[in-house]
C-alpha cells in the first residue's frame, strides 16, 4: 500500500473513522486507539489487520499479547465546553456544574474509596494500606472511567469504581512504579518529586481508556503534560481551598469536593488531549500567490 494512501479505521460497531494518513494511524497506535486486530481499509485496497500492515508493524511487539478486544472508542465531545485556554478556576467551575446532578453517586464513590484504605483502629488501618497497595490502581482506573463518563455526559453509578480490574496488572504496576519513583524524587529533593507526580498525573486515565501497558501509559501522560506542568501544579494547589470548603460541610462535603477535583482533572485531561491532537494535525497548505 502506498504511503500517501488514505485509510479508514473500522470500529467494532462497524463505523468507519477517517480518512487518515499513515502518520495519523501511527499516532493512534501509540495512543492505544489502534491495536493489532483493528481492521483498517485503504482507499485502493481490501481490509487489513493493523498488525499486518508494514507501515505499522514496527509499533507492535513481536508475538504480541492478545489483541482480541476492540480498540477503545475515540472520546466524544464533553458535556460542557472546554475552556479555550488553561484556566484553573474555569476547570473547577465547570467541574462543579457536572458534579451537581450526580453528587450522591460521586460522593459515595469517594467515601467507599476512603473506607477501603482506612479504618477506625490500627489493625484495620494497616490492612487498609495493604488493600490500597494491591487494588488501589484498579480502583483508580474504575474511578477515572466513571469520571470521564461524567465529562462525556453519562450518568455514573458507584459500581463503576470496581470496573477497572480488567486492567489490574498494568494498573498495579503503574501504582507501584509511580509511587516508588515519586517518593524517591521527594527524598532527593522535593521539587523533582513534584515534577514526577505531575508528569505521571494522567497515567490512570490513559490506562482506563486505552490498551497501553503501564510504562507506555506513563510515557503518554508525560507527553500530554509537557508544556503544562506549571499550570497543572497551580490546578492542584487550587484543590486545597476546594477541599477545605468541602470539609466545612459536616466533613461529608469533603467527598463531594474530591469529586469536583477529580472532574476538574478529567476536564484538564480532555483539554490537553485536544491541544496535543491539534498540534499534531498537519497545517493547511498556504495558497500560492497569484
Amino acid at each position: 500500500m502506498s504511503g500517501s494512501e488514505q485509510y479508514w479505521v473500522i470500529a467494532a460497531d462497524g463505523k468507519e473513522y477517517g480518512p487518515a494518513e499513515v502518520e495519523t494511524l501511527r499516532q493512534w497506535v501509540r495512543e492505544g486507539r489502534i491495536v493489532q486486530a483493528t481492521h483498517i481499509r485503504g482507499s485502493s485496497g481490501p481490509v487489513h489487520y493493523a498488525g499486518k500492515m508494514p507501515e505499522l508493524a514496527d509499533l507492535f511487539p513481536p508475538h504480541g499479547a492478545s489483541t482480541a478486544g476492540p480498540p477503545p472508542p475515540t472520546p466524544g465531545p464533553p458535556a460542557v465546553p472546554l475552556p479555550s485556554e488553561f484556566r484553573v478556576w474555569e476547570f473547577i467551575g465547570r467541574a462543579w456544574e457536572l458534579v451537581k446532578p450526580h453528587w450522591l453517586a460521586l460522593g459515595a464513590m469517594f467515601l467507599i474509596q476512603a473506607l477501603l484504605i482506612g479504618g477506625p483502629n490500627i489493625v484495620v488501618h494497616y490492612l487498609g494500606n495493604v488493600v490500597q497497595f494491591v487494588i488501589g490502581g484498579a480502583i483508580m482506573v474504575g474511578i477515572w472511567r466513571a469520571n470521564l463518563g461524567v465529562v462525556a455526559g453519562r450518568k455514573p453509578d458507584v459500581g463503576m469504581m470496581f470496573q477497572g480490574f480488567d486492567r489490574f496488572l498494568d494498573a498495579f504496576l503503574a501504582y507501584l512504579v509511580v509511587a516508588i519513583l515519586t517518593v524517591l524524587g521527594l527524598i532527593c529533593l522535593i521539587v523533582p518529586g513534584i515534577i514526577l507526580a505531575i508528569m505521571w498525573l494522567f497515567t490512570f486515565p490513559v490506562i482506563a481508556e486505552t490498551n497501553l501497558g503501564f510504562w507506555e501509559a506513563m510515557r503518554e501522560s508525560a507527553r500530554l503534560t509537557e508544556g503544562y506542568r506549571w499550570r497543572l501544579f497551580l490546578l492542584l494547589l487550587a484543590f486545597i481551598p476546594v477541599t477545605l470548603l468541602g470539609a466545612l460541610v459536616c466533613c461529608v462535603g469533603v467527598f463531594i469536593s474530591t469529586a469536583v477535583n477529580f472532574i476538574a482533572l478529567a476536564l484538564a485531561y480532555r483539554f490537553l488531549q485536544e491541544k496535543k491532537r491539534a498540534a499534531a494535525a498537519p497545517a493547511a497548505p498556504v495558497p500560492a500567490a497569484s
